[in-house]
């Protein structure tokens, strides 16, 4: 991979880290967009760098478009090139039907689905025009399939997620760019908004949570010749609780 360059948004925390530092490992230089998470980023970029990568953090709030827009324009400034564009930043969070207003709705949509859309757009624009074949993997959900409660918003919105994606497959296929999707389930990233692990175990088959780094190596199949003829896919890794989906779960 050495020479290609990648683009992480969400790359300050979590899964997103884990998949920067993985894409210098294996030869990137790593461009990490962040909202909030300044000093995080900063953090991933000196760990990028102490691997002899180059690595830059931008700072974007990617439910607005402006603000995505900027950001590849600042990314120009430093690479000529994008090879992957890690579509990774979401708000994750529960929200009880009966519950949910407009404020928190909105929100939620203008990152996951909008952002996403938009940041998917500028990032096949920018190979487009330099001739790159280049790849896109989006980090969704299990969700997007499973049905737990208070999930009505955010289950909804990865289940577009990973559908408008199989779309954008489709129509830059003939670009011979290839867009593909993770969907992990319970991921270790420490987040203090996650539960005791043990108390999910009762619907994981496999009775642990995943790993980040297991994520980004999947980012990095699917960037690889190894995954040349794979396109619009979706690779779920959550130890099997798809398969349990919300067998047992508590409905108030």
């Amino acid at each position: 991979m050495s020479g290609k360059v990648a683009m992480v948004t969400g790359g300050g925390t979590g899964i997103g880290r884990a998949i920067a530092i993985e894409l210098a490992r294996a030869g990137y230089d790593v461009a990490v967009n962040y909202h909030s998470s300044s000093e995080g980023a900063i953090e991933v970029v000196k760990d990028i760098k102490a691997l002899g990568r180059e690595a830059i953090a931008i700072q974007a709030d990617i439910s607005d478009i402006l603000q995505i827009e900027r950001m590849f324009k600042e990314f120009g400034k430093y690479f000529n090139r994008l090879d992957l564009f890690v579509n990774n930043a979401g708000i994750t969070m529960k929200s009880p039907f009966l519950k949910t207003d407009e404020k928190t709705f909105d929100m939620m949509c203008n990152v996951n689905l909008k952002g996403a859309y938009f940041c998917m757009q500028n990032a096949a624009k920018f190979m487009i025009q330099r001739g790159i074949e280049g790849n896109m993997v989006v980090i969704s959900s299990n969700h997007y399939k499973a049905h737990f409660a208070e999930v009505s918003v955010y289950g909804s919105l990865k289940a577009g997620l990973n559908k408008m994606a199989e779309h954008i497959a489709l129509e830059l296929a003939k670009y011979k760019i290839r867009v593909n999707i993770i969907a992990p389930g319970w991921t270790n990233t420490g987040a203090s908004r996650l539960d005791e692990k043990e108390r999910t175990y009762y619907k994981i088959p496999l009775k642990k949570w995943v790993e980040p780094d297991e994520i980004a190596n999947a980012v990095l199949y699917f960037a690889s010749d190894h995954a040349k003829s794979v396109t619009g896919a979706t690779l779920v890794i959550d130890n099997g609780a798809l398969l349990l989906s919300d067998k047992m779960e508590k409905y108030g």
